[in-house]
């Protein structure tokens, strides 16, 4: 028994009121006993504390036991009343009970079984006060989980989810009232064979929580990747994640890069070294047509060298936003020939591979960074011939559309897969990534030429075809149209 129990005792009879608690004080440790002698005083009482237990007398002036019991019931609510009746009173115990009351005790009162009663009574309202102690204090738990940026879920014995909390909503788009009461493995797809691999400690914190463990999760066609973990409880486990997409989605750039850039930089690296060693031997004579051969393989290897930096720079700058365009009116037939007489030279060495401009040659004004465009018509040329190693035709067509002019670079190597139309300008992407084919490059080509013609109010595209060959494409804002929509938009 608790040492702070603290009981009422109400009668008008002064020698009972003088009686019970000195036995009770005999049987029961520590009991704290207030008595009162009428029900206003009582009622007075009950407002100021919340005593464990009430005992009253049935019949009493004024207001009776039967109106205690019902103020009581409105005051008190999980206090439990006890009630006194006299001989031949069965009825008003029985109304009694029906009212809410706990027990009643019949005079003369039998002192061992009123002791028990009452005992019961107090362990009875100690146990729903530690009840509602741990209600208010999983309530508050709850309210501080609304506010966590790790997503909470609760699952119980059964298997039930019964807690969600808005970041777990905000991170895999399932609402509380869509998952609340339902199985989890109906919930989250595949949980019933995540949810073995998820560790799971005794308590939380250091020393009793379990590291958490990177596992993905499928939601409608979405992969997501979440770092779980969770707390053994006594009427379930809960969860604790947070999404880790982004996070494994650069740690697998970083891979790319690196991969991709060690194997670019092995190349004219081995070829730099070879021609230079060769030209530093004393023991060689070589002569002017060698040296100039070698001269001219470290000058090439270099240059390209220039451009992988380069690409991995402009990269970094388009990702950092500190890249500034100047845009202005260019006229794109121009450009187009100038790129494609420059690329024919580039790759002249390359007599599998045939470069042409076809289509639309009138003066037609676009608006763009005309470097930045030399740029982008660069890396689509360069692409569809570094992806045709077995040759063909790379063919240029401009064609003027309404509002704007549409570039296409068409060519007949080796295509790209239906379904990787987006993938391709993502970093470090690769048709061939194993380099089968002898395709090299940094992977950088068509992301750079992606975000140059969005930043020049552009948009850019391509057709997979099942077969080989594939087309970019690239519209870019007629000068007037977007002069016109310039003024609109200062009106």
């Amino acid at each position: 028994m608790s040492r702070d129990a603290c009981i009422l005792i109400v009668d008008d009879d002064a020698a009972l009121l003088a009686a019970l608690p000195e036995t009770l004080k005999l049987r029961l440790d520590g009991i704290r006993i207030d008595t009162s002698d009428n029900a206003a005083d009582a009622l007075e009482r009950l407002a100021r504390v919340d005593y464990d237990a009430v005992v009253t007398d049935i019949k009493m002036p004024g207001m009776d036991g039967l109106g205690i019991l019902g103020e009581v019931k409105k005051l008190r609510p999980k206090t439990p009343t006890l009630l006194i009746t006299g001989h031949g009173e069965h009825d008003l115990a029985v109304q009694a009970l029906r009212g809410g009351a706990y027990d009643f005790v019949q005079k003369p009162i039998d002192r061992e079984y009123f002791v028990a009663s009452l005992e019961r009574a107090i362990g009875l309202r100690r146990l729903e006060r530690q009840v509602e102690e741990q209600r208010l204090a999983l309530e508050r738990h709850a309210r501080v989980l609304e506010h966590v940026d790790d997503g909470v879920f609760l699952v119980d014995g059964e298997g039930l989810v019964q807690h969600w909390n808005p970041a777990a909503s905000a991170i895999t788009g399932l609402f509380a009232e869509d998952v609340l009461g339902r199985p989890a493995v109906d919930v989250l797809p595949s949980w019933a064979e995540l949810e073995p691999l998820v560790p799971v400690g005794e308590r939380p914190g250091p020393g009793g929580g379990a590291a958490a463990k990177t596992l993905p999760l499928e939601l409608d066609g979405m992969e997501l990747w979440l770092s779980v973990s969770g707390v053994q409880l006594e009427g379930g486990v809960v969860y604790a994640f947070r999404n880790v997409t982004q996070e494994r989605a650069l740690e697998e750039l970083k891979g790319d890069f690196v991969a991709t850039i060690s194997h670019e930089l092995r190349t004219p690296l081995a070829a730099v070294y070879g021609a230079a060693q060769t030209l530093r031997r004393d023991d060689l004579e070589i002569d002017a047509a060698t040296t100039q051969r070698l001269l001219e393989i470290i000058t090439s290897e270099c240059e390209r060298l220039t451009r992988i930096a380069g690409d991995v720079l402009l990269a970094n700058t388009l990702d950092s936003g500190r890249l500034m365009l100047d845009p202005q009116e260019v006229e794109i037939g121009s450009v187009a020939r100038e790129v494609v007489e420059g690329m024919r030279t580039f790759f002249l060495d390359r007599g599998d591979i045939e470069i042409e401009l076809a289509g639309d040659d009138r003066l037609t004004q676009v608006v763009a960074d005309e470097n930045r465009l030399r740029q982008v018509l660069n890396n689509l040329i360069e692409n569809a011939v570094k992806y045709s190693p077995d040759g063909g035709r790379v063919q240029v067509e401009i064609e003027p559309l309404a509002g704007c002019v549409r570039i296409a670079v068409r060519d007949e190597g080796i295509g790209i897969p239906t379904g990787e139309e987006q993938r391709v300008f993502g970093k470090f992407y690769r048709v061939d990534p194993h380099l089968s084919r002898g395709v090299g490059g940094s992977g950088l080509g068509l992301y750079i030429s992606r975000e140059l013609v969005r930043r020049m109010q552009g948009r850019i595209w391509l057709t997979a075809n099942e077969g080989p060959g594939s087309t970019f494409y690239v519209d870019l804002p007629l000068a007037r149209v977007a002069a016109g929509a310039e003024q609109a938009a200062v009106g």
